[in-house]
């Protein structure tokens, strides 16, 4: 009994250390493979290291894919993590300590734009969590806490106003400035105020938008995968950027803690092939699900949680999953979150409303450009659905398109 039992702790440990392992190993961007590895294998001596730029070099390659290898090390060093994965990281206990609050934030997070702002639906996200549009604002309003400050604001004055709030001042200074916040366009009638100098400096000093610092630089890409279409799909892994690992054992390890050591070489080398595998399955999948793209058609609905529903992994797992990871194909290269996109109705997506919509524009009258109200009724039309217009301003907005007016005086400069 007493040897059961010491072997099932032996088992939940060595499952607490593969799984400890495997998360970060299955998140890590292609450009961090070495660096993670490298970092094993020096307090691993079981674990040889083989960096997957040296191998690449030694074995010869072709032009374009030296050429690719030689532009990913001159940039590697510049290379820092995304937006999302710094708010993911954050997306802990302390703030959200439930589970359903975690779901919340990961629903949320999953429509912040790279500007930093949230662009989602309240309604929507309660019924996908089954909770009420309250609760789901109120965990909203809880990124307010996270870095960088800012970030999950629904427009630039909550932006402001979470930026004030964590500055230390007088109470006098924070509700004046809120003041100003709140009526950014007309600040001129409150300069007499003794505290407008004071208030302006310190909004001049805000982040604009939140995110501006993850807007400034853009890490080199380099696909995960490579997705050719004929009668067929052929998907590719992206095998030069992984390091080669391989596990020696020259001690003839005897002691526990040798065996330990020795235990984490053989996972390493097993859930690098995990990764492989897995990302592969994962890929695919989208890849089928999404097939008409690559067909040169528009994106489909598809929603995280239908994929964790179809490979049996919880949906934070497939968020870590695809974060940071790319695929090239004949359109360019695209990342994997891209590929996700929500239901406007049955079988339509909002990324296809939004390219009907820039086709639009494109080819609009310069001396009478469509208004929101004019987009609004022809996507009506051509898809026959319901849609109200603050809809499509948020699309256009989200597409970096002007207002019909402003596009007028910018044709007008033009002729």
């Amino acid at each position: 009994m007493a040897n059961h039992i010491n072997l099932q702790f032996k088992q939940k440990q060595s499952l607490q250390l593969s799984l400890k392992l495997w998360l970060p190993l299955l998140q890590a961007p292609i450009q961090e493979l070495d660096t993670l590895l490298k970092e094993h294998s020096f307090d691993n001596p079981f674990l040889e290291y083989q960096s997957s730029f040296e191998s690449s070099y030694s074995s010869g390659s072709s032009s374009s894919d030296g050429d690719d290898r030689r532009n990913f090390i001159e940039n590697m060093n510049f290379y820092k993590a995304s937006l999302h994965d710094i708010l993911e990281e954050q997306i802990d206990e302390k703030l959200f300590p439930t589970p359903i609050s975690q779901k919340i934030a990961h629903e949320i997070l999953f429509d912040i734009t790279k500007e930093g702002f949230f662009e989602g639906d309240i309604s929507k996200i309660a019924i996908t969590c089954n909770t009420t549009d309250d609760f789901v604002e109120s965990v909203r309003k809880r990124f307010s806490y996270l870095e960088p400050v800012g970030v999950g604001a629904i427009n630039l004055q909550e932006s402001f106003s979470f930026q004030l709030d964590v500055l230390k001042i007088s109470d006098s200074l924070y509700t004046f400035t809120q003041t100003l916040i709140d009526n950014l366009t007309k600040m001129d009638k409150y300069a007499k105020h003794h505290h407008f100098e004071e208030a302006a400096h310190l909004i001049k000093g805000f982040n604009n938008p939140p995110a501006i610092e993850y807007l400034e630089e853009e890490p080199y890409i380099i696909p995960d995968f490579f997705v050719d279409i004929d009668d067929d799909i052929h998907l590719r892994i992206n095998s030069d950027y992984y390091p080669d690992i391989v596990v020696k054992d020259p001690f003839n390890s005897k002691n526990d803690e040798l065996k330990a050591k020795l235990k984490e070489a053989r996972d390493l080398t097993s859930l690098l092939e995990l990764r492989k595998s897995t990302l592969y399955k994962l890929v695919l999948l989208i890849v089928e699900k999404q097939i008409g793209f690559f067909l040169g058609h528009e994106l489909k609905p598809l929603t995280m949680s239908e994929i964790a529903n179809i490979v049996g992994f919880e949906e934070s797992t497939i968020s870590r999953a695809v974060s940071n990871k790319y695929i090239k194909c004949e359109r360019g290269t695209f990342a994997l979150r891209s590929f996700f996109t929500n239901a406007v109705s049955k079988d339509l997506s909002s990324a296809e409303i939004k390219n009907f919509i820039s086709g639009l524009v494109e080819n609009e009258s310069h001396e009478k450009p469509l208004t929101d109200q004019n987009l609004v009724d022809l996507v009506m039309k051509r898809y026959d659905i319901s849609m109200v217009r603050r809809t499509i301003t948020k699309y256009r907005k989200l597409l970096d398109m002007p207002s019909s007016k402003e596009r007028k005086r910018f044709y007008a400069l033009q002729k």
